[in-house]
C-alpha cells in the first residue's frame, strides 16, 4: 500500500511538472517561433513546416511522428521513460494546440527567437530532469548519450535540428528564418545544457604540499568535503610524495584556493573545471 502510495504521489508530481513545462513550451511555440516563421528545430520544426504547408496543427503533427519512435526505442529505454515520454508527448501536445490561439509576438524577430529558444530550453531542461523527454530529436539524442556519453544532449539536439531549420529555410524561401531558427535554437541548447550540467558543476584541485596533512583536515573539517590523497613522486627530487585530490562546487573552489595559501604560501595546486561531479556529496544522475 505503501509504494502504491509512492507511485500514485510520484505520477501526479510528475503530471504537474510536465503540465508546466508543457505550457512554458507552448507559450514559446505559438508566441515566439512558429507564427513568426522561426523553427524550434526537431518534430515540432518538422510540425510547423507540415502546419505552415498543410495547416496541420503542430501538437497533432508531433503526436502522430513521435509514435512509431517510441515504438523503435522501447527495448533501449524501457518502458517507465517511454511512459512518462508518452504522457509528456500527449500533454505537450495538447497543450500546444491549445495555445494556437494566443496572441502572437511580432515587434522584434530577435527577441522573439532569443525568448522562444528560452523557453524552449528551460521547458525541455525540466522535463529531462524528471527521465523524459518531449520526443522526436530528444529521444534521438538521448540514444546517442547512452552510445556517447560523452555527447552533451544539448549539442546531439543542435546538430539534428539543423537539418531542420536548412529544410525550413527552403519551405519559407527566406534565409533570415534561418538565422533567427539558429538562435532560437542556440539559446535553446544553452538553456538546456545549463539546467542539465549547471548545478553540477565544479572543479577538481590536485594538491601538493608539505603540510598535506593541515590541508586534508580543513577540507574534510571545514568545507565538509571529502579528499582522495594519491601517492605520487617528484620528478625531479625523485622523493615520494602524497597528491591531495578535492572535487568540489565552484561556490566552494574560490574558499579552497584560500584556505590552502593561508596554510601552506608554497603549497602547488592545481584547479580545473568539471562538466559534471557525480556521486557521494553531489548529484547521482544527470
Amino acid at each position: 500500500m505503501t509504494k502504491l502510495k509512492g507511485n500514485a504521489k510520484e505520477f501526479l508530481i510528475d503530471a504537474l511538472v510536465f503540465i508546466a513545462a508543457s505550457t512554458a513550451f507552448s507559450v514559446g511555440i505559438n508566441c515566439f517561433l512558429a507564427r513568426n516563421n522561426i523553427l524550434n528545430g526537431g518534430f515540432t520544426g518538422i510540425a510547423t513546416i507540415l502546419n505552415y504547408l498543410f495547416e496541420i496543427p503542430i501538437g497533432t503533427a508531433i503526436f502522430i511522428m513521435n509514435v512509431p519512435l517510441l515504438l523503435i526505442a522501447f527495448k533501449k529505454l524501457g518502458i517507465k521513460f517511454i511512459f512518462r515520454t508518452f504522457l509528456v508527448i500527449a500533454i505537450s501536445s495538447i497543450i500546444i494546440d491549445i495555445g494556437a490561439f494566443l496572441p502572437v509576438y511580432r515587434n522584434d524577430l530577435l527577441l522573439s527567437s532569443i525568448f522562444g529558444g528560452l523557453l524552449s530550453g528551460i521547458s525541455l531542461g525540466i522535463i529531462f530532469m524528471r527521465n523524459a523527454t518531449t520526443g522526436g530529436v530528444d529521444i534521438i539524442a538521448k540514444l546517442i548519450k547512452i552510445k556517447y556519453p560523452h555527447i552533451s544532449l544539448g549539442k546531439s539536439i543542435f546538430i539534428l535540428d539543423a537539418v531542420v531549420i536548412i529544410a525550413g529555410g527552403f519551405v519559407y524561401g527566406n534565409f533570415e528564418s534561418m538565422l533567427y531558427a539558429s538562435v532560437a535554437i542556440f539559446v535553446s541548447a544553452q538553456v538546456l545544457d545549463y539546467i542539465i550540467y549547471g548545478i553540477s558543476r565544479g572543479a577538481m584541485i590536485m594538491i601538493i604540499s608539505d603540510k598535506n596533512e593541515e590541508i586534508r583536515n580543513m577540507i574534510v573539517h571545514e568545507l565538509d568535503r571529502g579528499v582522495t590523497v594519491l601517492k605520487g613522486q617528484g620528478g625531479y627530487s625523485g622523493q615520494d610524495k602524497n597528491v591531495l585530490l578535492c572535487a568540489c562546487y565552484d561556490n566552494q573552489a574560490h574558499k579552497l584556493i584560500k584556505k590552502i595559501k593561508s596554510t601552506d604560501e608554497n603549497a602547488f595546486f592545481i584547479v580545473t573545471q568539471s562538466k559534471q561531479i557525480l556521486g557521494n556529496g553531489f548529484r547521482n544522475n544527470i
